[in-house]
């Protein structure tokens, strides 16, 4: 009898796989519930094979943080260049691929971690850059859309009944960013 020969898988593939188990396992997890173990069985390789590829746990976390950051960076890029439809990408991103929201509030929980919170914060910034280049908003204006997003993450993630993480609720928190009679 003979066994079926298995092929090896190219880096770039194997990569990709473990990269969505590990995306899938940290997003319901986090940094300290997600384990390297379950992210390889995930993928049906060995946990030397994931740190061969990736470093340690907190390595491959703060690539699948990357790469959600990278995710928004590109919805918005391919947006109209207006915060309403910046934040219409964004809504459909979320539903689209839940992980994203999940995955981001995972790194705000885990910016305890000094290289947790400097990369996190690095990203962010560079993301409220995109959204001012994008959309010649002002900082008020930005302070306004990002904090709209963050109450779109949570009742996106926590499905919450009747959330305000429509169109027209986001528009009126940045109109009132956009009012004359807006604070500091």
């Amino acid at each position: 009898m003979t066994e079926p020969v298995r092929t090896r898988k190219p880096a770039a593939v194997r990569r990709a796989e473990i990269m969505a188990a590990a995306d899938a396992e940290f997003a319901l997890w986090g940094l300290s519930g997600a384990g390297i173990e379950a992210i390889a069985a995930r993928v049906g390789v060995s946990h030397p094979r994931v740190v061969q590829m990736f470093g340690s746990k907190l390595d491959l976390f703060l690539e699948v943080v990357r790469a959600a950051y990278d995710r928004i960076e590109t919805t918005f890029e391919s947006a109209e260049p207006t915060l309403g439809a910046l934040g219409d990408a964004y809504r459909h991103l979320l539903q689209s691929q839940p992980t994203v929201g999940a995955v981001l509030l995972q790194a705000y929980a885990a910016a305890g971690e000094e290289v947790v919170k400097e990369s996190v914060r690095q990203r962010q910034l560079a993301l409220q850059q995109t959204v001012t280049r994008l959309t010649g908003a002002d900082p008020m204006q930005v302070r306004s859309f990002v904090a709209t997003g963050l109450v779109l993450t949570v009742s996106t993630v926590l499905d919450l009944p009747d959330r305000r993480a429509d169109a027209q609720w986001g528009a009126w928190i940045i109109g009132l960013a956009d009012s004359p009679t807006h604070g500091p």
